[in-house]
């Protein structure tokens, strides 16, 4: 365990060289901004459209659905629950902001949407490196504060996002099955489809579906390390053509704590409760309860840390394989695509847009920007993103 701790303590952070690489070229300049990720159920998907117009700013908006326990009473009056897995139909927005006005526009958010309750949401912001046709600004009038309007409670710091790229069809939905039963967040689950060349010949004649199902989760930093190890065991990611699974670091977020709907027994419930500590100590620290040796054996030498980056590119439908290709001839491969539609104030855009993610070693990281940003359409279209982020802990099975 120390000798991790020191390993990360040595990691540089491949986003930071990437900036300085840009910079010394000259021909692109790299954005530091914020990417704020806002999952909401789809019945508050228009108050937050219509701030983000207000705001002035780009938004990417994907769909997914948030999992949950059902917890309904014994028939016959018979003691316990019966558990059982409830899916809601959610909306996922990405946009960036300058960093100096993330945490005004995470808590803007959750006022408008009122996440800080139990059920409705979560949103966190990230930063990183951005490439985009021009540094924009946002209407700081969105900004202002409304009447009864002070303090948001729930905002933490230190977390981290955690996704998990699943290979095997309904794997999902048994991974955020334990991600529940270890008291995490509300997993989220999307779907998207892989470029991976593994994907498309095979492994030992047996052919790995391109379709991947996406486990998203936000949980404390102090405990992200344990549960990504337990993750891996339990979700068999140490075989091979299971998937594979990486960290982001997160700024500050305000997590959806009801992990359980149903029948409640008590004035407040304990996710309440949860959200209600989380707001008076600012973090989740005294939420610890895993350690990294009580998962037992790991897995392979090559799980944690790896010094990795995302990239993610957000492109026009007709030129993203054209950026996979060039991710692929730089030996980069594992890219996720996904749909998204782009939500803008003025101009015309294509609604078929598609957001592609990959987590790449640190060493590799100028080059695969580099030959994005070679046939990249940044410096033309305005709705056009390569978005570079560290990756400070990643794992998959080598093949």
């Amino acid at each position: 365990m120390q000798d991790i701790k020191q390993k990360k303590a040595k990691v540089s952070s491949p986003s930071r060289e990437v900036w300085r690489t840009q910079m010394a070229k000259g021909i692109y300049t790299p954005h530091r901004v914020s990417r704020i990720t806002c999952v909401i159920n789809h019945l508050l998907k228009d108050k937050i459209s219509d701030f983000l117009r207000d705001l002035g700013v780009i938004a990417y908006i994907e769909h997914g659905r948030s999992v949950r326990e059902f917890l309904k009473p014994q028939p016959f009056g018979l003691p316990g629950n019966v558990v059982k897995l409830q899916n809601s139909p959610v909306d996922i927005f990405r946009f960036t902001v300058p960093r100096e006005t993330s945490r005004q526009v995470v808590e803007k958010i959750v006022q408008i949407a009122e996440l800080n309750i139990p059920g409705r949401g979560t949103v966190f912001s990230q930063d990183l490196m951005e490439f985009s046709k021009e540094p924009f600004s946002i209407n700081p009038d969105a900004l202002s504060p409304g009447e009864n309007e002070g303090d948001v409670p729930g905002i933490v710091k230190k977390l981290s996002y955690v996704i998990c790229v699943l290979s095997v069809p309904g794997s999902g939905e048994n991974l955020a099955r334990i991600a529940l039963d270890l008291g995490i967040c509300v997993p989220l689950i999307t779907y998207a489809t892989g470029n991976d060349i593994r994907d498309q010949l095979g492994l030992i004649r047996i052919t790995i579906s391109p379709e991947k199902e996406i486990v998203h989760l936000v949980m404390p930093e102090q405990d992200s390390e344990s549960i990504i190890r337990l993750l891996i065991e339990q979700a068999r990611l140490d075989r091979p053509g299971r998937g594979y699974i990486y960290q982001t670091p997160v700024s500050m977020g305000l997590i959806d704590t009801r992990l359980k709907t149903g029948r409640q027994r008590y004035a407040a419930s304990m996710e309440q409760i949860i959200a209600a500590i989380d707001s008076l100590k600012e973090s989740t620290s005294w939420r610890k309860r895993l350690d990294a040796g009580d998962s037992g054996q790991t897995p392979s030498s090559s799980l944690l840390p790896q010094d990795n980056c995302e990239v993610s590119v957000i492109s026009d439908e007709d030129r993203i394989d054209k950026l996979r290709e060039a991710c692929l001839e730089v030996g980069a491969t594992g890219a996720t695509t996904s749909n998204v539609t782009p939500e803008v104030t003025s101009e015309e855009v294509s609604s078929a847009m598609i957001r592609s993610a990959i987590s790449v070693p640190a060493a590799l990281t100028n080059k695969v920007v580099d030959a994005l940003l070679e046939v990249s359409t940044i410096k033309e279209d305005n709705t056009d993103r390569i978005h570079v982020l560290d990756s400070p802990a990643a794992y998959a099975h080598d093949v």
